[in-house]
């Protein structure tokens, strides 16, 4: 059990370090507060990129109007993309998560974490759509 400790007590010191310097969660002043903050981070953060996949949607809808058959083949492409960078996400930060006990608060921050990030990034790809 102390062992676990020691690894989840280093996991947390170095799972985005770089984001802890500029990051408001930091400065909760316990193991709740953090937590709260980061799920609302991932919050905030899965609004963003279904609000992004929406308009990935329509950008692809409106480019290629003229053409319904690609319109259609590449809406269908983005949508088996989207559910399999889902199902990565969420293996990723199970991966993340692992040394936590699954239902503890640090479990849950670590994995809220992790989807904050991840999300982050998808909705940067997202904003490239379509692809020209």
């Amino acid at each position: 059990m102390n062992k676990s400790i020691v690894y989840l007590a280093a996991a947390l010191f170095f799972i985005n370090i770089k984001g802890y310097a500029s990051d408001v969660c930091h400065t909760a002043q316990n193991e709740g507060d953090i937590n709260l903050c980061w799920s609302e981070k991932k919050n905030s953060a899965e609004d963003e990129l279904n609000k992004e996949y929406a308009s990935a949607k329509k950008r692809i809808a409106e480019s290629y109007r003229a053409i319904k058959n690609l319109s259609a083949q590449y809406d269908a492409i983005l949508v088996d993309s989207q559910r399999g960078w889902l199902k990565y996400r969420d293996g990723q930060c199970k991966l993340e998560a692992f040394l936590a006990e699954d239902s503890s608060i640090a479990h849950a921050t670590l994995t809220d974490k992790c989807i904050t990030r991840i999300d982050h990034d998808r909705v940067g790809q997202l904003k490239n759509m379509p692809y020209e």
